[in-house]
């Protein structure tokens, strides 16, 4: 099998175990822009397996010359950046990690949680201009005791339920396929449904996929249905919350906290200003270098067991 990583920093144990399998592996060189897409189209011609990250958009014109099967691998989560035509999608495998970036964006949520309840921003803020504590909005508070409602239960949703429970955190959870996920209510965290979690949540984490059925489901009225002095926070794809609403709840109540972490978008960047309760960042809630390392290592094992079929 040949494939191409359009990673120059591809981790040196997941080349060593493709190599080890008998994959002929090139790694694209160091310094290099990545594949434009014309590029993209001739690698994707040339080489059994591809292996890409969210920024590489495969599109449907690349697969024009395709004729054998090809495996696609991508570091991330999600996969709607790879649009393979329906008559080529028998030959296609398409392989992800949904699981390397669960405690990053764990870990991220939480954080996000704690600078907000502590009021960190706002205090840095208030340092830098000589003013004391006094001129807080509002005293910082404890997670502990708070309830956090996650929309979600894949690794990502499960992981930050741990994590916030091990903070004394009351945990409730949704999700459209309760059935499949009995595992989260043995270990102690209660389903409810999604309007009930929306009502009581203090903290709300939003961990969905970009699908149609996700598109738009923060709307409006979900939004206006949240707690005043909630702290949401969601780490899916701007696609899925509706940001205007989230923007104009911050304004017109200043406890009420909005944390995004989403690909850069100027319609968002000239509305945000500089409000105090709005965090947005440049999708890295899962960009850690451990995250990283897992998803090569993750690819290169299950590259792997496809040679072996």
């Amino acid at each position: 099998m040949k494939a191409y990583s359009i990673f120059d920093d591809f981790e040196c144990s997941a080349i060593q175990t493709l190599v080890d399998s008998g994959v002929d592996l090139v790694v694209h060189p160091s310094g290099i822009p990545r594949p434009t897409d014309e590029q993209m189209k001739i690698i994707l011609e040339e080489y059994d397996c591809v292996i890409i990250g969210t920024s590489q958009k495969i599109t449907q014109k690349m697969f024009d010359n395709i004729t054998s099967p090809r495996i696609i691998a991508t570091a991330s989560v999600g996969t709607d950046h790879i649009n393979i035509p329906n008559e080529k999608k028998t030959m296609v495998t398409v392989i992800n990690t949904p699981k390397a970036n669960a405690r990053s964006v764990a870990e991220y949520t939480i954080a996000m949680a704690l600078s907000c309840c502590k009021r960190l921003g706002e205090g840095n803020d208030l340092y830098r201009r000589g003013k004391s504590n006094k001129e807080l909005y509002q005293k910082p508070e404890d997670l502990y005791g708070k309830t956090i409602g996650v929309i979600g239960a894949g690794y990502i949703s499960a992981t930050i339920m741990e994590y916030a429970a091990s903070l004394g955190m009351k945990v409730i959870f949704w999700t459209k396929n309760p059935n499949k996920h009995r595992d989260l209510e043995k270990k102690g965290f209660c389903y409810v449904d999604l309007q009930e979690l929306i009502a009581t949540s203090d903290v709300l984490s939003v961990n969905l996929p970009n699908t149609v059925q996700t598109k738009s489901i923060i709307n409006k009225s979900i939004v206006d249905s949240m707690k005043n002095d909630c702290i949401f926070i969601s780490v899916s794809r701007l696609d899925v919350v509706d940001m205007d609403a989230l923007l104009e709840k911050a304004v017109n109540n200043r406890s009420f906290y909005v944390c995004v972490d989403i690909d850069v978008d100027s319609s968002v960047v000239n509305k945000i200003n500089n409000s105090p309760n709005v965090f947005v960042t440049p999708h890295i809630a899962g960009g850690t270098i451990e995250t990283r390392k897992r998803m090569f290592r993750e690819l290169a094992n299950e590259i792997t067991k496809r040679c072996k079929k």
